[in-house]
């Protein structure tokens, strides 16, 4: 008879549901559920016909009375926090968007709005999430991320990362959820959100029953939360671990953490937390198969998720009541229940996106007035049609992106093409520079030989032919024509002396290689090392092999850097004994010496040792760089 009475109750809240009258909804509620506010056996449960708001009249009072916006914000925000702290879903949201309409309308009078407006987002993302409305509350979370930037509002940021991340765990997109709780863990610089994140990776090794990895991170917990602090999160981390210890099948030791997780939860008005619970003990009730039992804490349970609006508590719980009428064989009731299952995740479709759920149930609508196999005809044409939608454009797409993809390498075929150009006419134009400059040295050296010679050599040479030519040549005069011969031959020795550089003649030789290369590498990306030991004995050694040591260390460098296409170039000079050994070491492309003949470098460098008495020595093969070792006779007299 009971049994009747509440099948008869629950088709008629269905019938109400869909018509919105509230008010008899609640009276036939009251009617159903009153009794079992009484004792059961050893356990009470308590139903609620409406929402309980246990928070202080002096909140709503000071919100009505106070004119100051920032005050008012404040109170707004503590009052829609106490709600998320009591699970009522209709007024964290209704706080939510309270808060968030102030702010802008106060925002020019409000120096940190944005954070206010990041708040209303997490407050609404929160009550989101707790109707069972997924995509609204992820859009929530992602929005107060958009504004909330990580080196000004680090605890809000990582609030909504971590709240983004429980969404993706009600999703089952567990793959999108696990880095950002990690990230979390590692960067959040506030304590509470470390320990709040290191039980959602809890919660989520729980979602995918990795409970062995799961179990750890809850005991741990439990010795790091503050009992005043973390009283909520505390309750959460024990209803966690009975619901580990009733998948174990350990039923006593999870209705022992139940009940008291339940009385303290109810004490104090987390009514989210005692629906959840209660909800639990059931399911063990159902798992010894005490189905009355079960039967009766479902019923308490669908009748809270009620009062509180949660969507998704309804699914569940009306999932639980099916699954008990099916193993009572009560085919009729679960029947029934599945239809009110249907509808509750159609009020969440509905509530996410109205006009998508009206399209489709004006096609539903439509489809049902027509024939069993015209329905299903018509059902497999919209397939094919959406199917033929999205393959078209997609198509479209990738044709589009092959023919950019074709494109884009024959353009990058011709900028390689150009970029050969160019290096290779830099290089020409380097050479050609090089050699003007070469040139013009040589020239303006000849010009100023040429003035020395003709005006004082010449000189002095056409006098004396003179004084000889005469012929009343005075024996007298001789002195005077040995003094002037004496004088250009001085004349010539200068110029001599002159043709050697000042620089090396003022400076030693591995400071002139050191400048020159320092010069090269400006440059050039090359790397190039000198290491002359010892440097002070080297940089003693006469001007004129000075001079032809860096004339080819000048020819190697050249030659390497035109051709060998090498990164690193190390060049050694030792004075050892009686001799100067030059090693110069590339790791280019190197050549095949018996292949290629001697270059116009090679042949000059080579001229140069044989007037030195010096040796050459090349040590090189396709792809292995080369080496080029000089040792030359040192004149010790």
């Amino acid at each position: 008879m009971m049994r009747n009475k509440n099948n008869l109750l629950f088709s008629l809240i269905n019938y109400i549901q869909q018509k919105h009258i509230y008010g008899l909804k609640i009276v036939l509620l009251a009617i159903l559920f009153l009794p079992l506010c009484s004792n059961s056996q050893q356990e009470k449960y308590t139903s609620f016909g409406e929402a309980p708001n246990p928070i202080e009249k002096r909140l709503y009072t000071s919100l009505k009375n106070t004119t100051d916006p920032i005050q008012k914000i404040k109170i707004i925000d503590s009052i829609a926090y106490f709600h998320i702290q009591n699970g009522n879903s209709d007024s964290i949201i209704h706080y939510g968007n309270y808060l968030r309409k102030t702010v802008i309308k106060h925002q020019k009078e409000i120096l940190d709005s944005d954070q206010y407006i990041s708040k209303s987002y997490h407050i609404l993302g929160k009550g989101k999430l707790k109707r069972g409305l997924l995509d609204d509350a992820m859009a929530s979370h992602i929005k107060g991320i958009s504004i909330s930037p990580v080196s000004t509002m680090n605890q809000l940021f990582y609030t909504h990362q971590l709240d983004l991340a429980i969404v993706y765990m009600y999703k089952r997109e567990y793959d999108q959820a696990l880095p950002i709780i990690q990230n979390c863990i590692k960067n959040a610089k506030d304590k509470n959100i470390q320990l709040l994140a290191k039980k959602t990776l809890a919660d989520f090794y729980s979602y995918k029953k990795e409970f062995t990895k799961a179990q750890p991170i809850y005991l741990d917990l439990l010795l790091k939360f503050n009992p005043k602090e973390h009283q909520k999160l505390i309750l959460e981390t024990e209803l966690n671990l009975g619901i580990i210890d009733r998948i174990n099948d350990n039923s006593i030791k999870a209705m022992n953490r139940f009940s008291k997780i339940k009385e303290e939860a109810l004490n104090n008005h987390f009514y989210d937390l005692y629906i959840d619970t209660v909800l639990q003990m059931g399911i063990v009730y159902y798992k010894i198969k005490d189905y009355d039992s079960a039967e009766m804490i479902f019923s308490t349970a669908y009748v809270n998720s009620l009062s509180w609006n949660r969507l998704e508590l309804q699914k569940d719980v009306i999932e639980m009541l099916t699954n008990l009428y099916n193993s009572k064989k009560d085919y009729k009731n679960a029947y029934h229940l599945m239809t009110q299952y249907k509808n509750v995740s159609n009020k969440i479709l509905e509530n996410q996106n109205k006009e998508v759920v009206k399209e489709m149930e004006v096609k539903y609508q439509t489809l049902q007035k027509e024939k069993e196999i015209k329905r299903q005809r018509t059902i497999k044409y919209a397939f094919l049609i959406g199917f033929l939608i999205t393959l078209i454009p997609i198509i479209a797409l990738l044709l589009v992106y092959f023919q950019k993809l074709k494109t884009q390498i024959k353009l990058n075929q011709s900028q390689e093409e150009v970029n050969q150009q160019k290096v290779h006419g830099l290089m020409k134009e380097q050479e050609l520079y090089l050699i003007k400059a070469t040139m013009n040295g040589q020239d303006h050296e000849r010009q100023r030989l040429a003035r020395e010679l003709h005006d004082s050599i010449g000189g002095n040479l056409a006098s004396i032919k003179l004084q000889l030519s005469n012929t009343e040549y005075d024996k007298n005069s001789s002195p005077k024509i040995i003094n002037q011969i004496d004088e250009t031959y001085h004349l010539v020795r200068d110029i001599s002396h002159n043709l050697a550089s000042k620089k090396f003649r003022n400076n030693g030789v591995a400071t002139l290689i050191r400048e020159y290369i320092t010069n090269i590498q400006s440059s050039t990306d090359q790397q190039i090392s000198f290491n002359p030991y010892p440097e002070k004995q080297i940089n003693s050694i006469n001007t004129p092999l000075k001079e032809e040591l860096f004339k080819i260390i000048q020819e190697l460098l050249t030659n390497c850097l035109k051709h060998a296409k090498a990164t690193h170039i190390d060049i050694y000079m030792n004075h050892y004994e009686t001799s100067l050994q030059l090693l110069f070491e590339d790791n280019g492309v190197g050549f095949d010496v018996k292949k290629i003949s001697d270059g116009i470098g090679f042949k000059n460098i080579k001229k140069r040792l044989d007037m030195l008495a010096g040796k050459l020595l090349i040590d090189t093969a396709p792809n292995r760089g080369t080496v080029v070792n000089i040792e030359i006779p040192l004149d010790e007299s």
